[in-house]
């Protein structure tokens, strides 16, 4: 074989991929075992869920079935799925918290009902975690994830400008399930801003100027679908994120300044009635509801300190949702679930600094990798500002970003890895901070 043909057949390299190049990207695809295929597959299903617009398409639960053929095919390849990192490790942690939750729990057979939602989103961590390993995979996986966002935030944005960029009760909706209510769509707007806009800030030198001036409509449909809610609490996890943005970078005053333009632009774009129930905000019936009811959750939590009142029992033992996270994490699952919940969020922002610190040493504090740690980060101060008004514990905002969290860790790490295994002779190899529990070669 020629060295042009050999050349041709080879797969793609990052930097190929990160032209966005369709032909590359399906190149590498081809390339790549059905465990990638079949997680990226179940990715589709769960974002875009075309089997609720398409009742045709309604005779299968195919994320479910989706997630047990990528489970045979992650086995079949050599591999068994298990915790690589001190994240995963929490998560074992938090999932016997559960058990035991729903083991004592004031009605068990609610908890026991339940299970399926939960296990199913440790079942995604273990299989995403041990397929998307490397950079090029979290690249496509990433590039998915924003691409199903962005079709949301897109028909968000539209839906608003279709009624004059009116205010409405009802707010704008995502796809159908876990985005098909305004105030969750919102969540789900707060996490894909900031992880859009570090997407573009990494890879925005490889694109052409109209690719360029096309990723920007991510942040701006987002920040606009976000308005288009009508949800005060996505409003609030906008303006975190936007502060936690200038915090982040090192040119604060630049970042303060375009912050301040971006905030005086949305607010003027913000209805008048909006603002009003911003005027009101603690005073009004929904505030008051929202307030018994988290009075209500940390008397439960103060009856049933341990365990809580059991996983999943809001509902039976109460009636109406929490409506905040971290409320619904102290009822149900108990000071010790609550705990675990922390940690876990402790766990992603250590792991994500972990990821830049061991990036930078080698590639430098501005590669892909970097950036995307950074907009995890962002995405998840996203969820938890506006989560604090929403009883969305187990949807996939955090788990998926849990996973995310972890994947890149893994990749970074197999990178700085091949990288040392390419160092010239007579150079010495930087050294790897672990942060996770293996050390060993990761497939």
């Amino acid at each position: 074989m020629t060295p042009s043909r050999t050349l041709k057949a080879a797969a793609p390299t990052e930097f190929e991929l990160f032209t966005l190049h369709p032909r590359k990207i399906w190149k590498y695809l081809l390339t790549q075992p059905a465990s990638f295929w079949l997680v990226n597959i179940y990715l589709f299903f769960e974002y875009v869920r075309p089997q609720s617009m398409y009742p045709a398409l309604n005779f299968l639960p195919w994320a479910q079935l989706v997630l047990l053929a990528s489970l045979g095919a992650v086995i079949l390849e050599g591999r068994f799925p298990r915790p690589r990192t001190h994240a995963g490790a929490w998560l074992m942690v938090f999932s016997v918290i559960v058990v035991l939750s729903s083991v004592f729990a004031v009605r068990p057979q609610v908890a026991y009902a339940a299970w399926e939602l939960y296990f199913s989103w440790v079942l995604i961590f273990l299989l995403i975690t041990n397929t998307i390993t490397t950079e090029k995979r979290f690249f496509i996986f990433s590039l998915a994830y924003l691409l199903y966002s962005f079709k949301m935030s897109q028909h968000g944005f539209t839906s608003w400008a279709g009624r004059g960029f009116a205010f409405a009760n009802w707010g704008v909706i995502g796809a159908p399930g876990w985005f098909h209510n305004s105030g969750e769509f919102g969540i789900q707007m707060c996490v894909f801003l900031p992880l859009s806009v570090e997407f573009i800030l990494a890879l925005r030198k490889y694109w052409n100027k109209w690719v360029r001036w096309a990723s920007y409509l991510m942040p701006i449909t987002a920040i606009g679908t976000i308005v288009a809610t009508s949800s005060r609490g996505a409003l609030l996890g906008a303006g975190c994120v936007a502060l936690w943005w200038i915090a982040r970078t090192k040119h604060r005053v630049k970042a303060l300044v375009g912050v301040a333009v971006i905030a005086a632009v949305t607010w003027f774009a913000v209805p008048q009635e909006q603002k009003v129930r911003f005027a009101r905000a603690g005073e009004d019936q929904t505030s008051q509801a929202r307030l018994e009811r988290w009075e209500a959750g940390l008397e439960m939590a103060r009856e049933y300190p341990l365990f809580g009142i059991g996983y999943n029992n809001w509902n039976t033992y109460y009636g109406p949702l929490s409506h905040n996270i971290f409320i619904q994490a102290v009822a149900e699952l108990g000071f010790v679930g609550l705990g675990g919940f922390l940690a876990l969020i402790g766990s992603t922002f250590v792991l994500n600094a972990q990821t830049r610190r061991i990036l930078r040493r080698r590639f430098g504090p501005r590669s892909f990798m970097a950036h995307m740690a950074y907009g995890l980060d962002g995405a998840l101060i996203g969820y938890m500002a506006s989560g604090f008004f929403v009883t969305v514990l187990f949807y996939p905002y955090f788990w998926i970003n849990l996973a995310m969290t972890t994947a890149l860790h893994l990749a970074a790490r197999n990178k700085v890895r091949a990288s040392r295994v390419m160092t010239p002779v007579g150079m010495p190899p930087a050294p790897i901070p672990v942060g996770g529990m293996t050390s060993g070669r990761i497939a």
